[in-house]
């Protein structure tokens, strides 16, 4: 091998063994986020959100009923006894911090955990 290819195989190692970090750090972020449930109020559910969580939960209040879905590190509304909906409108949250609301029925949904600091905006 000539200096030339040794030097390319060193610079193609350190970038495998970079993205192996990176994957893995990005893992641990997600791997560490929650799905929290309340209930007029009181939390009634938690649940680990990672890529491999999927099922579908109907939550009850006082107030009336949602079927949420979680899918590939996802959440979203799928139905509501709510006039308006707007839980369902929403749409998907995947992010700590995130939350979806349904007021009428009391029902609250949030994303808890640590995440990557990504920003949304700059103000001078």
């Amino acid at each position: 091998m000539e200096k030339g290819d040794k030097l390319l195989a060193l610079i193609l190692v350190v970038i495998f063994i970079f993205a192996i970090g990176q994957y893995a750090f990005v893992s641990i972020g997600k791997a560490k986020r929650t799905i929290i449930i309340r209930s007029d109020g009181e939390i009634v559910q938690q649940i680990p959100l990672n890529e491999t969580t999927e099922t579908i939960i109907t939550i009850k209040s006082k107030e009336g009923t949602i079927t949420m879905q979680v899918k590939n590190g996802k959440v979203h509304i799928i139905e509501s006894t709510c006039h308006d909906e707007l839980c369902i409108k929403q749409g998907w949250i995947s992010k700590a911090g995130e939350s979806i609301v349904c007021l009428p029925n009391r029902i609250s949904i949030s994303i808890v955990g640590e995440e990557k600091n990504e920003i949304d905006s700059i103000t001078y």
